[in-house]
């Protein structure tokens, strides 16, 4: 399991941030994180833009580890 870390942006707002979620994959991180993202936010899904993955860590025992190159 891994941890991506997304850039966001909230349309109405113009606020951007960043936010991760643990996933298999990249697409399947892509998928969830964006209701996760509205929930925090108090919006709609369609209110938030998701941009690029900025970081992937590793998971090791309970802690994360950040994979060298694996964002670019």
């Amino acid at each position: 399991m891994m941890r991506y870390t997304y850039l966001y942006e909230v349309v109405s707002t113009g606020e951007k941030s960043e936010f991760s979620q643990e996933a298999t994959s990249k697409e399947e991180a892509a998928e969830l994180i964006v209701a996760r993202i509205a929930d925090l936010e108090f919006t709609d899904e369609s209110d938030i833009k998701l941009g690029k993955v900025i970081a992937i860590s590793k998971k090791v025992g309970d802690n994360y580890i950040a994979c060298e190159g694996c964002a670019s």
